[in-house]
């Protein structure tokens, strides 16, 4: 592969990575919204201690993906443009070696991620063994809505980095 099919590549590699990201984050946003919608319309419907903090839950736990999502798109289209831009450079081997690092680095955390997960899937199930109010089953059912939704996120997110991941791996082989 000459240099100019290499650059090109890459350079597609690195926009199909921060589009899958950018697609995500909407998706996320848009998601938190009509789950907090439903959680906020069961309240009003039903006016039930379950529902409350079910609400109070998934509002919390939405507001804060929500957030996270927001920062990722407005951190990540400046990124992908000093990316882009590296890559167009005499200075692409830096560039792909600094990025392969930080999506490297990216890949380490999922581990934490599922274990985080799981710790609260074990907090909202044991809220159902050991309580029978309704209000600890309605923050159950909150966090393990929660984990759903952060299990398919990082599944995806997951397989996304592995697929750039390797990208930059091989781009970053055949510089050197």
């Amino acid at each position: 592969m000459n240099a100019s099919d290499l650059t090109t590549s890459l350079q597609a590699a690195v926009r199909s990575y921060f589009a899958g990201e950018r697609h995500e984050g909407v998706l996320i946003i848009a998601g938190t919204f009509l789950v907090a919608a439903f959680a906020v319309w069961l309240w009003a419907a039903t006016r039930s201690s379950f529902a409350l903090s079910f609400s109070a839950t998934v509002v919390i736990s939405g507001a804060l993906l929500a957030a996270t999502a927001g920062s990722l798109l407005v951190r990540d289209k400046p990124l992908a443009a000093s990316v882009l831009q590296g890559i167009a450079s005499t200075d692409r081997s830096t560039v792909t070696a600094a990025e392969h690092e930080r999506v490297g680095v990216i890949l380490s955390k999922y581990r934490y991620y599922r274990n985080g997960a799981t710790m609260l899937a074990a907090l909202g199930i044991l809220g159902l063994l050991l309580s029978d109010r309704a209000w600890v089953h309605g923050i159950s059912a909150g966090l393990l809505l929660l984990v759903v939704a952060q299990i398919l996120i990082d599944h995806y997110s997951e397989r996304r980095a592995r697929i750039y991941h390797e990208h930059l791996s091989a781009s970053h082989s055949s510089l050197m």
